[in-house]
This record gives structure tokens, C-alpha cells and sequence, in this order.
């Protein structure tokens, strides 16, 4: 069945608000959106169809930022795959620590299940397929590596999925539910095709930083008791340069660091949940902290309680 939304018949001071509750009925749940304009300029109108397991949305909007929040993710969660096709406008869409812009003619995949920021600088137009995640994992299995990455529309491959897609959000909803389910099958083969065909060397490429930030991983937490580890140290060890090791880091969200930190901070607690020292110094100093006070700040800041506290409530 068809459903369709158009602002021009929604009360303006409840535009944004009900354009907002539709696109989280049907997508994802994220912030409300904020319009910098009078309520009354906002404007929006989306089509939203079923073709077998895909959901077909062809939505025209003036520029607003959708932001998925954590907050987002544990109020209402979802798991499925957007493919986004920008037909008008201008976007940038950021996710797992990655950054891309989005030209028309462009195509990105998006993670509903992670954290993500989209946003539009002016009016535009997107075609967006709404794809169960296991039907693209059989597919791609590494298609949550593969977000806020722009299939360009430029390219043969990018130009062969654009097409696709402008023809699934153009197909009679109407179908027999056999042909239906097989035109759904083609155009989620036909994108996996486009994108694993012209993103092979970046793959190649994420493989390799999967191993480097596995390897980096391991040294952390076989030498969390040297508090001279540091970002220098760390790259000399697995034999990396220093900006492999940040760029490795950053596209998941971290940095090496911050990384080293929580698993400090990690063990310690567990050293003093399992009681293997009464002394706060000892604890410290097995897990890497040079700077008692410090350890305390940061160790009480992070579980909502002092590490000496913790220890007297243990015995």
C-alpha cells in the first residue's frame, strides 16, 4: 500500500512535527529536526511504498541535518540498511568515524543500527531503499564497513545502481506478491553487485585496518601495566606509522588512546571487584596509571564512585 505526506495540508506550526513522526514510523527514529526558517517556509512531501521486502521512499524536503543519536538507538532500535539516492541537493553524511559528501547522482549506505549524521544544506530530493540487513549481509558481508562511502554516479557502477533504484521508486506498487519479492531480490543484487564491484580496493583496504587495529588491540591489553604506552610506542611495536594507527582508530569512533584508557580504567575495576588488592596504589600501578589522584578522578567519573569506596564496599 502507498502512504504519502505533504506539509501543504498540515497546519504550519505542525509541519516539521508531523514530517519528524513519519519518517520515524517508516525509517528510523531520530532527533527532531531543527529548521532555522519560519515554520511556515518548511516544506516536505514523501511517497513510501512496499515492493516485496523492500520499502520504496521517494522524499523532497528543504535542507534539514538527521541526527541518530545513542539516545535514538536505545528508544527505538531497528536494524535495517538504507540506501539513500540523491536525486536534487546536496548532502554529507557521517558514520563509524567516516565522513562523505554526496553530489547528485550519488549513492550511500547507512547503518540504522549505528549512529549517524545526514545532513542537507538545501532543498532536496532522495530516493531511499529500505533494506533488511540480512538480505544485504548474504549479499555484502562486510556492508557495515561500507557506510559513508559515496557510490558515485559518475561511475559505471554507480550510474548502473542510480538507475535501478530511479526505476524501483517508479514501479507500480500494485504487484503480484511473487514478482514483487523477485523485483526486490534483483535491485538489492544489482546494488551489492555495484558497490562490491567499486569498492574492491577499498576493501582491501579495510581489511588491512582490521588487522592492524586487531593487532593493536592485543599489544594494549598484553601491556596495560606500562604506563609509558603511548601512540608512539604503540605503532613502533605493531610496525605502523603513527598516522596508520590514528586513521585506524578514528574510523571506528576512538582514538588509540581513548582505547588504552577504557581498558585501564576497565581492568581496574575488575581488579577491585574480584578483590585481588586492598591497596588503591597497587591497583593502579598494575593497570598502567602513574598518577594516583588522577586515577581516582577519572576512575569515579566513569563508574560513579571513588576506587576506595569500591574497595571498602568489597570487603
Amino acid at each position: 500500500m502507498i502512504e504519502e505526506f505533504d506539509t501543504s495540508v498540515v497546519q504550519s506550526s505542525r509541519r516539521l512535527t508531523c514530517y519528524h513522526e513519519f519518517l520515524s514510523r517508516f525509517y528510523c527514529d531520530v532527533d527532531r529536526p531543527f529548521f532555522a526558517d519560519s515554520s511556515d517556509r518548511f516544506h516536505a512531501r514523501v511517497t513510501q511504498k512496499p515492493i516485496g521486502l523492500l520499502g520504496v521512499g521517494d522524499i523532497a524536503a528543504s535542507g534539514l541535518q538527521y541526527i541518530r543519536t545513542p539516545a535514538a538507538l536505545s528508544r527505538n532500535p531497528s536494524d535495517d540498511i538504507l540506501a539513500s539516492l540523491l536525486v536534487e541537493g546536496r548532502a554529507s553524511f557521517e558514520q563509524n568515524g567516516r565522513q562523505t559528501s554526496q553530489d547528485a547522482g550519488d549513492i550511500l549506505l547507512c547503518d540504522t543500527a549505528k549512529a549517524y549524521k545526514y545532513n542537507f544544506s538545501t532543498d532536496y530530493r532522495i530516493i531511499l531503499l529500505k533494506i533488511p540487513r540480512k538480505q544485504m549481509l548474504c549479499r555484502l558481508p562486510d556492508v557495515e564497513n561500507l557506510t559513508a562511502m559515496a557510490l558515485d554516479g559518475n561511475s559505471a557502477m554507480g550510474s548502473l545502481a542510480g538507475t535501478v533504484i530511479w526505476g524501483a521508486a517508479n514501479v507500480n506498487a500494485d504487484l503480484e506478491p511473487c514478482a514483487a519479492s523477485k523485483l526486490a531480490s534483483s535491485v538489492i543484487d544489482m546494488l551489492a553487485a555495484s558497490i562490491e564491484t567499486e569498492f574492491h580496493g577499498v576493501k582491501s583496504l579495510l581489511n588491512r585496518h582490521e588487522d592492524v587495529l586487531h593487532r593493536a588491540k592485543k599489544h594494549i591489553e598484553a601491556n596495560l601495566g606500562d604506563p609509558e604506552l603511548d601512540v608512539d610506542k604503540l605503532s613502533n611495536a605493531i610496525g605502523v606509522s603513527r598516522r596508520t594507527l590514528n586513521r585506524v582508530f578514528a574510523s571506528h569512533g576512538t582514538t588509540a588512546v581513548r582505547w588504552l584508557w577504557q581498558k585501564r580504567l576497565e581492568a581496574s575495576h575488575v581488579w577491585i571487584l574480584e578483590g585481588r588488592s586492598k591497596r588503591i596504589a597497587d591497583v593502579a600501578i598494575a593497570c598502567g596509571f602513574s598518577d594516583l589522584s588522577h586515577f581516582s578522578r577519572v576512575f569515579k567519573k566513569t563508574y560513579g564512585v571513588a576506587p576506595h569506596v569500591l574497595v571498602k564496599q568489597q570487603a
